[in-house]
């Protein structure tokens, strides 16, 4: 089942009182694209959408699109909602209520795309009248969506994690509010690995791209110049690479008498890439 399916279902498990389901209804209706009908392939849902109905909406199973589920009729459901205007008797602009007839509006058109692929929410309303109404309300409640249109009909969206999880919350989705979450918290810890593996990936090419170097250094020393032309410091740093190629240089700063840093390592092995060049130079190299 998709993540909407699941959020869905997480709004119709709940005890509401009689008032509660009448402003989910009035939501539902109002939002609803074909007043008559709704098609779900949730049981639960169907289930709800009949009670708060008072068993007034019917069901019948259908097939639609290939899909197997239910086909509701509200036609005897003697609740207006065709109004652009919602209506206070129903949202009298506590959040409660207006949670309430959200959780109706989300029922009728409300879309969230899986939150482990992408951020996205989405309410088809189609009228733009509805559609505007809607945006100021929930705007207006301290959350965020904006307005679109998509083949000359009215949506409502939002693309940020957090205005997703503050929407869920608030129409009583706290577990699908929690999912989106933790995906994004494991999407962060999943790019800061990725990042710190990259990192470290590209450290090790770099200190392997240096000790190759300073092994063909020594090496076109010995073959061209000899490691007794370098002075002693650098003749003993020269002679201990060579034999330790693949300690890092901290290690083979410790083993030289006197020891001496991981600095002082490098400084020295810079001056015998250095020696090997002007030999390279002289030699026409």
């Amino acid at each position: 089942m998709s993540f909407t399916a699941d959020i869905k279902r997480e709004l119709c498990e709940c005890d509401l009182s009689h008032k509660s389901e009448k402003i989910v209804l009035y939501g539902f209706l109002y939002c609803l694209k074909d007043r008559k009908k709704y098609f779900t392939e949730s049981p639960e849902i169907s289930l709800f959408l009949q009670h708060i109905s008072g068993e007034k909406a019917f069901a019948e199973s259908c097939t639609f699109r290939g899909r197997n589920g239910f086909l509701l009729n509200f036609e005897k459901v003697p609740v207006k909602a065709d109004d652009p205007v919602v209506n206070t008797a129903y949202v009298d602009g506590s959040d409660k209520n207006t949670g309430l007839f959200l959780r109706g509006v989300f029922l009728a058109c409300g879309v969230v795309s899986d939150p482990n692929k992408d951020y996205h929410l989405e309410l088809a309303v189609g009228n733009s009248e509805k559609s505007q109404s809607l945006c100021r309300l929930i705007n207006e409640s301290g959350m965020r969506i904006k307005s679109s249109t998509r083949k000359g009909k009215s949506i409502l969206y939002a693309k940020e994690s957090e205005a997703i999880s503050d929407i869920l919350t608030f129409i009583g989705a706290m577990i699908s509010s929690m999912e989106i979450m933790n995906a994004k918290i494991y999407k962060g810890v999943r790019n800061d690995v990725n990042r710190a593996v990259n990192c470290e990936s590209a450290n090790i090419e770099k200190t392997v791209a240096a000790s190759r170097r300073q092994q063909d250094d020594i090496e076109y020393i010995e073959k061209n110049g000899g490691i007794g032309k370098l002075p002693d410091e650098l003749q003993a740093l020269a002679v201990l690479r060579r034999e330790k190629i693949e300690l890092p240089l901290s290690e083979i700063g410790k083993m030289l008498v006197p020891p001496i840093s991981r600095s002082g390592v490098y400084h020295r092995l810079k001056r015998i890439s250095e020696f090997a060049d002007k030999l390279r130079n002289k030699r026409g190299e």
